[in-house]
């Protein structure tokens, strides 16, 4: 990995362990199209996985208290179910087509959330409900290292408060991040990151950095703000995947 992309990759991951530690999720919307753009979308998603699974690690503990697990077996069981056809997908698409499926997906998520909201919709905060959330997240998060919208969309329709449901996601993105990354790298070893370990080491600094940074101003946050800035991000990094896959598909 060349400098200038290192040091790109390291404020991306700076901002989205920020963003994920204020406003409980965000780190995948902000980092996922970025990284699919300058990384491509194997190897860029596999890493988010993983620097997912870290950075909610680092915020776990801060939110424990407000983690709701009864919600979160409904959300993770089908989740879990709903990665592998996910994870195939993305092992088995080529670079172009795989990144406009990631900037679509965000974008597709985000549009969907914003009229529903804007509609006063309201969905019963049930069981069947939740299941049929975790199992597109699940495939979204498999299939293009984002998982956050389809929950969002979810929290929105059934006005989940955001202390609960931000503390409530840290576990979901644990676990679910590991078993996307799991199951694209036993299927395809290649999918893997290859960096040094002082390169690994800065990755792990930039994402402790982020959370420690969204620890001190998560307070002074509020949250509509925390998501609005998240949405804004997410969808220029989506805009940008699109573009890119399309000049890769053109180009090829």
């Amino acid at each position: 990995m060349s400098l200038s992309l290192l040091l790109l990759t390291l404020a991306l991951l700076i901002i989205g362990a920020l963003a994920q530690r204020i406003a409980g999720l965000g780190f995948a919307m902000v980092v996922s199209p970025f990284l699919v753009l300058v990384m491509g979308p194997h190897h860029g998603i596999v890493l988010v996985n993983l620097c997912g699974v870290f950075s909610s690690l680092l915020i776990i503990h801060h939110v424990w208290k407000d983690i709701r697990w009864r919600p979160f077996i409904w959300l993770i069981v089908p989740a879990l179910i709903g990665s592998l056809p996910g994870s195939f997908l993305a092992n088995a698409l080529p670079s172009g087509p795989l990144s406009i499926i990631v900037g679509g997906m965000v974008l597709l998520a985000l549009g969907v959330t914003a009229v529903l909201t804007r509609k006063g919709h309201v969905l019963g905060d049930t069981g069947p409900h939740r299941g049929v959330a975790g199992l597109f997240a699940g495939f979204t998060n498999s299939l293009s290292g984002v998982g956050g919208p389809v929950l969002t969309a979810y929290a929105e329709l059934t006005r989940w408060p955001q202390r609960d449901f931000a503390a409530t996601l840290q576990p979901f993105f644990i676990i679910t991040g590991s078993f996307s990354a799991a199951t694209k790298v036993i299927a395809d070893p290649s999918t893997l990151p290859v960096f040094d370990w002082w390169q690994w080491l800065l990755l792990a600094v930039a994402i402790v950095l982020g959370v420690q940074i969204g620890n001190r101003l998560a307070p002074k946050v509020h949250d509509k703000l925390a998501r609005r800035l998240v949405l804004l991000m997410a969808v220029i990094g989506a805009v940008t995947a699109v573009v890119k896959g399309v000049f890769d598909i053109v180009g090829g």
